[in-house]
């Protein structure tokens, strides 16, 4: 899973295509909400704000 800004998206996507074999469910952080998980801060490749999660 991945939390990143527009720049490193492609790269997520990659990421995580090279680990699981199959393409990641993307989703906009301004549009979902999970009861247990809170969207960190930061995207994990840079410190800008996230606004995508790759899963």
């Amino acid at each position: 899973m991945y939390v990143v800004c527009p720049e490193h998206l492609s790269e997520a996507i990659d990421d995580f295509v090279e680990v699981y074999e199959q393409p990641p469910d993307l989703y906009e952080l301004d549009k979902v909400s999970f009861t247990d998980w809170i969207s960190p801060n930061t995207c994990d490749f840079c410190d800008k704000g996230p606004k995508y999660l790759v899963v």
